[in-house]
């Protein structure tokens, strides 16, 4: 019998759990528990929050992480191989491995770089400062018109639900206001590109290998075609294989195209078992 998994979901800066909208109960047969970042007043605080959380599963886990959380959920992915040099792995043949304690992550308008100089690729950095610098006396401001940047044209133009979208997205968050500062740092200093890089050597070239006795997760990127804040030349260079475009939505097509994606999900699922 197939060990019934625990889904992590983490959601992205400035907002809360209710922003998935219930999109956990559509898989009713796994098992799910929502991240929070409440009292996290460090980067830090929430790498170990998750951290946390995984160690205390003892069935199989997925992460399916958006945006920021996204980030955070590839971090926890590539730590079991950040020692690991390419060439030392070996055939799964050959002996008997650990599983990884994460099975599978979904990364949901994710990035490795999401503030940067090319806008084909990142967020412009300057944008990210401002937002730093107004949240001091702009706070809730500040965070709703982040999440009014998150739609696209054809979303805000052509969809009645938008104004749901918006309440949506506005639900007051679990961030706590040194939180809020410490994840917009975090978006504006990070680069896990060399990171993918190094994880890609050791795991990806070769689907046969098993490093060091831990096999590797199962990583798909889900992204929005027309995603104005995370485009998708920031993952021009991953296989196809490896992601899903949703078309014509922005950086949350899990709340825009809610069928579709949850349809992905599951084809996702069941193709990794």
């Amino acid at each position: 019998m197939t060990m019934r998994c625990t889904w992590i979901w983490i959601h992205g800066w400035g907002m809360s759990p209710e922003v998935w909208g219930g999109m956990e109960s559509r898989m009713p047969e796994e098992r799910h528990r929502m991240f929070s970042y409440a009292k996290c007043g460090s980067v830090d605080q929430m790498r170990e929050r998750l951290r946390l959380m995984i160690r205390e599963e003892t069935a199989p886990v997925r992460l399916i992480g958006w945006s920021l959380g996204g980030m955070l959920a590839l971090e926890a992915a590539l730590e079991p191989f950040e020692c690991v040099e390419p060439g030392n792995g070996r055939n799964e043949a050959d002996a008997e491995y650990t599983p990884h304690p994460i099975a599978q992550v979904l990364l949901i308008g994710a990035t490795l770089r999401f503030a940067g100089p090319d806008r084909t690729k990142s967020w412009p950095e300057r944008v990210v400062r401002r937002m730093r610098a107004q949240l001091g006396v702009q706070r809730e401001e500040t965070r709703h018109r982040f999440a009014e940047s998150m739609f696209s044209d054809e979303e805000r133009e052509g969809r009645p639900e938008y104004p749901q979208w918006i309440a949506r997205s506005r639900i007051p968050t679990d961030f706590s206001p040194e939180g809020l500062d410490a994840g917009l740092q975090y978006l504006l200093e990070t680069d896990l590109t060399e990171r993918w890089r190094h994880f890609a050597a050791v795991c990806l070239e070769d689907e046969g290998i098993s490093v060091r006795a831990v096999k590797r997760p199962d990583i798909v990127w889900m992204h929005g075609e027309n995603d104005p804040i995370c485009p998708t030349g920031a993952i021009a260079d991953i296989p196809d294989r490896g992601k899903i475009l949703f078309r014509g939505a922005g950086h949350a097509p899990f709340m825009t195209e809610p069928d579709r994606f949850a349809e992905a999900v599951r084809r996702i699922v069941h193709e990794y078992r």
